[in-house]
């Protein structure tokens, strides 16, 4: 019997080298950096806000790729996502009741 098996589900998906999480932070810088090409062109022209467009998403794609260099995929996320909790939970004190509401065997 043959079955079908697409072992690129199990695979990060990558575009122009840029995997995965690391994606997302192209997405952004991008987005910024187009918003401040906008900027720029109101004031100095079409030519000038290209111009810093294509610099800046250069430089975008240097940094992304040097973030992924240093770590991979998993523990980039674990690191984003552990920003997100704090790093204690404080609590008030109380009497300590057990399994079996307060008393010991």
């Amino acid at each position: 019997m043959r079955c079908v098996v697409y072992r690129s589900l199990d695979k990060p998906s990558s575009f122009f080298g840029i995997k995965g999480r690391f994606m997302t932070w192209m997405g952004l810088l991008l987005v910024a950096d187009l918003f401040l090409a906008f900027i720029i062109g109101a004031f100095l022209g079409t030519l000038f806000a290209f111009a810093i467009f294509v610099i800046e998403a250069v430089a975008a794609y240097l940094f992304v790729m040097s973030l992924q260099g240093k770590s991979s995929d998993r523990a980039f996320s674990l690191k984003m996502n552990a920003r997100r909790y704090p790093r204690y939970v404080r609590t008030p004190p109380g009497p300590f009741r057990g399994f079996w509401n307060g008393r010991l065997l």
